[in-house]
């Protein structure tokens, strides 16, 4: 037992300084720093799908665990090469070659870096399953992802802010070098932290043959439906995926430090969001979720569009929105596969979904990349607003997610307990997201002054003034209410939101037992 809390305690280290070069060497110091060595947008789509390239490093991990029958080593060895590689990209800013030789040379490394990643990851993973008990998983899991995100928030705070203060006084090279620099040392102390971590006696690892690995494809059409819906996901998110920093660096003229700020804004939006997304997810079941998320995902798009030069801030609130859209769609599409498929088969379900949506995602993202290279720049103006080829390839981007979502809404229907629509999903897991505001106080504080918001609002009859103490008569005694119930879909007042909520036989579909829930939702205010 002692020696797997001080496991855990090296772990959680690991994992601080480990995100420290995650943030420094990813995100927005990538995206300049390929810019900055003169890359073509076709270069930066290629950059950006790499990880996704490299998805074939997930079958190479398990055939070096089971030779050295070990995982630390797998995992130490290739998390090393991953993070020291950036060493040569250091290198690359003092050299007088040909830029195409140091392009070259950059996609060669990061995609070796990237491979290194996949095949550490997987043996990670295996390595963290044992070491951590399962009952204490989710505590433990909460706690170390807080200190992650303060840890990532500050070291995108501080590099983003230094990096923007070196290249504005001409030194770019030497604030890659400081920022680099300090993530290669982060890693080498996480490095040394992970060679101290204890390792489980791991169980043998049976051999695994293509067919048991493509085995689920058949006997799952459900999984080979949605990993068919994932992939066409991924190649509509890779259209636009690498052009939105580059768009924000080379039309909208954003420093680092302003790309830090909506990055942040956008992670602090996702964390505080999550814990919404959970509850909807277990009120109203991850299909409404994912549909919703997803949903506000493809739409948000179009709100960063109207976006130029001196007039950015459509960009936070796009970024706003991202935030709150893509920490309910992570979390739908985590949950998904694991229901899809039976207990044997779930450990290579996930593989399966990676090998068939990253070579989507590389395609996607060099569509975009050739739209942006051999289309005009302007397309045409709108009196002083000029719609560029970015625009197009946002959006495709948005039509092609939202195509997605639609597609994965019918087909779903064959095989989920819910047979709701795709305005219901909506409708439902925004009624239950707004059940976890805290509604009363507002609401006591108007019905202070005499105005109680209730059925009457929504419908526009006006406002109900002094009849709080009528809230509970019966529908037949209610005007109101019996003008409510004219309607197709009943308004009510659930827990403490004033918003259209399910109705109870959907409910009872999903097997939901809210019985508090329902008496409440029956109160027809005054």
């Amino acid at each position: 037992m002692e020696s797997i809390r001080s496991g855990l305690k090296c772990s959680t280290i690991e994992a601080v300084f480990a995100t420290i070069h995650m943030v420094l060497t990813q995100g927005i110091f990538l995206t300049n720093y390929v810019i900055d060595q003169g890359a073509s947008n076709l270069l930066c789509c290629v950059v950006e799908s790499l990880p996704f390239l490299t998805q074939f490093g997930y079958f190479l991990s398990p055939i070096l665990v089971r030779r050295l029958q070990a995982r630390k080593p797998v995992t130490a060895v290739f998390s090393i090469l991953h993070r020291i590689s950036w060493l040569a990209l250091i290198g690359l800013m003092y050299v007088e070659w040909p830029p195409a030789i140091r392009h070259a040379l950059m996609v060669f490394v990061l995609f070796g870096a990237n491979v290194c990643a996949v095949i550490a990851a997987n043996a990670w993973f295996s390595w963290m399953t044992d070491l951590v008990p399962t009952t204490i998983r989710g505590s433990y899991y909460g706690l170390r992802n807080t200190y992650l995100g303060l840890t990532s928030l500050v070291a995108l705070f501080v590099g983003s802010q230094l990096l923007t203060q070196f290249r504005s006084n001409g030194m770019a090279p030497l604030g890659y070098t400081i920022c680099f620099g300090v993530a290669i040392a982060s890693a080498a102390f996480a490095a040394w932290m992970l060679l101290r971590q204890y390792e489980p006696k791991m169980m043998p690892l049976p051999r695994i043959s293509a067919r048991q690995l493509i085995a689920p494809l058949k006997t799952k059409p459900a999984l080979r439906k949605f990993i068919m819906f994932y992939s066409f996901w991924q190649y509509s998110l890779g259209v636009a995926s690498a052009l939105f920093g580059v768009h924000m660096v080379r039309v909208l003229h954003m420093s680092p430090a302003e790309m830090g700020y909506q990055a942040l804004l956008a992670s602090m939006t996702a964390l505080t969001a999550s814990r919404l997304w959970g509850r909807a997810l277990d009120r109203v079941g991850d299909r409404a979720v994912l549909i919703t998320s997803g949903t506000l995902v493809a739409l948000h798009v179009w709100v960063w569009i109207p976006s130029h030069p001196g007039f950015v801030w459509p960009v936070w609130i796009a970024s706003v929105l991202g935030g709150i859209g893509w920490s309910g769609f992570n979390m739908a599409v985590f949950s998904w596969p694991q229901r899809l498929c039976g207990q044997s088969e779930r450990q290579y379900a996930y593989g399966l979904l990676g090998f068939f949506s990253g070579p989507s995602f590389v395609l996607g993202s060099m569509t975009g990349g050739l739209i942006t290279t051999f289309l005009p720049q302007v397309f045409f103006q709108i009196g002083s607003f000029e719609v560029l080829h970015y625009h197009a390839t946002f959006a495709l981007s948005s039509l092609g997610r939202l195509a997605a979502i639609i597609l994965v809404a019918h087909w779903s229907l064959t095989f989920d307990r819910s047979t709701r629509s795709i305005a219901e999903c909506l409708r439902d897991t925004v009624g239950a997201i707004a059940d976890e505001f805290p509604w009363e106080t507002p609401r006591r504080w108007l019905e202070r002054w005499g105005w109680t918001p209730g059925i009457s609002q929504p419908l526009g009859a006006g406002k109900v003034r002094g009849n709080t103490g009528e809230r509970n008569r019966p529908e037949s005694e209610c005007p109101q209410a019996q003008k409510a119930s004219r309607f197709r879909e009943r308004h009510g007042q659930v827990g403490r939101s004033f918003i259209r909520v399910p109705r109870k036989r959907e409910l009872e579909i999903d097997n939901r037992n809210h019985e508090e829930h329902h008496a409440i939702q029956h109160q027809v205010a005054s």
